[in-house]
């Protein structure tokens, strides 16, 4: 079978992620009791599109790679999003949870009705709410109703853009004209030492000089060499406050990584 070509991705994406969200229906269904004959042959992944055939890993595979989710972790987002992207899982989960005014995901129905569960998927410090991929909306850990965060919901439908909670904070620098020799030099030494590390986190530079516009050229241009985009937040832009400084970071952290 020919690859299919990045033109296709798009597509591809939105069929691998329409495969998933059915066997996580399939779950429910099963979990509810109420599995229906043209159920019985729901699209696999197989039947969708395989990630192997695609110009480049979807957006959920690319996700959970990304944030390091359990099967079970990586189901529970899925029921997230198929709240928000197909009608028939709100009625489901209303079903499945014995309740017509609970037809959202939570984390106890999670834990009930999807394969391979483990409490430890709810804790603060474990992928899905250190990194703020779902919301828990009330005081309720189990039952109150379990919200996917809408940038991730976008990612996973392969729309790419900044937060917008971070607008205001965080500026786009582009890379200058013409360096001179001494920056150009400069800028491929960096690149160099970045590229070592492409794949992982990169290592801290510090970059001195008299004109911070400067050392802006040089940064940008040593990201250009790489294919990154460097985005810059001024200190003057940033909370007092620590909890507020703490969830800026762990923000742009997550925006980093997708």
């Amino acid at each position: 079978m020919t690859p299919l070509t990045i033109d296709d991705w798009a597509e591809a994406n939105q069929r691998y992620l329409t495969a998933a969200l059915a066997e996580v229906r399939r779950e429910l269904e099963s979990h509810a009791g109420t599995g229906e004959p043209e159920s019985a042959e729901p699209e696999s992944l197989e039947a969708g599109v395989k990630a192997t055939e695609m110009s480049a890993p979807p957006a959920l595979e690319t996700l959970c790679g990304l944030f390091g989710l359990s099967s079970f972790e990586r189901n529970t987002l899925l029921l997230c999003a198929g709240v928000e992207l197909d009608a028939a899982f709100t009625a489901l989960c209303a079903e499945a949870q014995g309740d017509a005014g609970q037809p959202n995901a939570t984390f106890g129905l999670a834990l009930a009705a999807l394969p391979d569960p483990h409490w430890s998927a709810l804790s603060p410090a474990a992928p899905l709410r250190r990194w703020r991929l779902v919301e828990v909306g009330g005081e309720s850990l189990t039952r109150s109703p379990l919200r996917i965060d809408e940038r991730v919901l976008h990612y996973l439908a392969g729309l790419q853009y900044l937060d917008e909670r971070l607008e205001g904070f965080v500026e786009t620098v582009q890379a200058a004209g013409e360096l001179l020799p001494s920056q150009r030099a400069l800028a491929r030494r960096l690149s160099g030492v970045w590229s070592q590390s492409l794949g992982g986190q990169l290592p801290v530079v510090q970059l001195t000089g008299g004109d911070p516009e400067d050392q802006r050229a040089v940064a940008a241009a040593a990201c250009e060499e790489l294919g990154l985009a460097l985005r810059a937040i001024s200190a003057r832009n940033l909370p007092s406050d620590l909890r507020e400084l703490n969830a800026l970071m762990r923000l742009w952290e997550r925006e980093a990584a997708l």
